[in-house]
């Protein structure tokens, strides 16, 4: 019995040995091998965010603020610096939301502007995270301690994958896409939009991708409890309007309108868009039905805008 238990913490410890030296060697060897993919975008997005101490707009949600605001018109309309931390959907929005906490202050205002109000309050595709993350520890913070579970489940797959990338020399490597670092301005808005990434999304407009969103109970909560920290640092919140293909699968205005009035009755925020002012024809779109094109970009830019200055006007001294 002894030499059993013997054996098996011998075999144990070599495990947790190997698991180790894996892990420190893809840490001080094999390094980053996705600093020029789309989500590694977020270290510029947060160093701009870091860098601005005066008030400015943040605005927060996933891929459909990354290809759809022009930041320098929205900074130049209202005097206040902008950063866009749009990055992917499949990061969920409680993810987006922890960005914009690396640096909020006085004066700030947050505007939220998801495309769907019914995720679940995880993290999403923790695959992904690890790709956004990797060794950049200054970036960790922006996961919660629930999130930690799913990023270590999905530790071996990166590391596994990263590691292949270091080997065959792959990692790393330059983009020709809009799915790159490279696409993004200083803003973290995606400024180059290539014909080529037009060819695989034919069929962007379908019924289930033109749905009206749904609000969810663990969403609003968490969006509530989001709220009241960020006016305890004494900036704002407001909810804004997301694009929304207006065409042959585009669901009647009043489904809209339903959904708009449930979400500001739930929220603890103002919601300062109104649904209708965000439809846009078909070809007002790029390559997914979140995603707008240059002049899409400024046409939601020139709505935002007004959105914001009417609720800016509105406000109590």
């Amino acid at each position: 019995m002894k030499k059993f238990i013997c054996k098996v913490l011998l075999f144990l410890g070599l495990m947790t040995g190997t698991a180790a030296l894996i892990i420190l060697g893809n840490i001080y060897i094999v390094g980053n091998q996705y600093l020029t993919n789309y989500q590694s975008a977020m270290v510029d997005k947060i160093e701009r965010l870091k860098s601005i101490q005066e008030p400015k707009i943040i605005l927060v949600g996933n891929s459909n603020i990354a290809f759809g605001i022009d930041s320098r018109e929205l900074e130049n309309a209202l005097g206040m610096p902008v950063v866009n931390l749009g990055l992917n959907v499949a990061l969920n929005n409680a993810f987006h939301e922890q960005m914009a906490l690396f640096n909020i202050h006085s004066g700030d205002i947050v505007v939220v502007c998801h495309t769907a109000y019914d995720d679940d309050d995880t993290m999403g595709s923790a695959s992904l995270a690890w790709i956004t993350l990797e060794k950049h520890w200054e970036l960790w913070p922006v996961l919660r301690k629930k999130d930690l579970g799913d990023m270590l489940v999905c530790a071996p797959r990166y590391l596994k994958e990263s590691s292949f990338l270091w080997i065959r020399r792959q990692g790393n490597q330059e983009i020709d896409s809009c799915y790159s670092r490279a696409a993004f301005n200083q803003y973290g808005d995606i400024c180059y939009r290539p014909d080529s990434d037009l060819d695989v999304y034919e069929n962007m407009f379908r019924p289930d991708t033109t749905a009206v969103p749904g609000i969810s109970r663990e969403c609003v909560e968490r969006l509530n409890r989001y709220i009241h920290v960020i006016r305890e640092k004494g900036a704002s919140v407001v909810v804004a309007g997301f694009p929304i293909p207006d065409g042959e699968y585009t669901p009647p205005a009043e489904e809209y309108d339903k959904f708009q009035a449930a979400l500001a009755e739930q929220l603890d925020c103002d919601v300062i868009s109104d649904c209708r002012d965000y439809f846009f024809p078909y070809e007002y779109f790029y390559n997914t039905s979140l995603h707008l094109s240059e002049e899409g970009a400024r046409a939601r830019t020139r709505q935002l805008i007004l959105d914001l200055h009417n609720w800016m006007a509105g406000r109590e001294p």
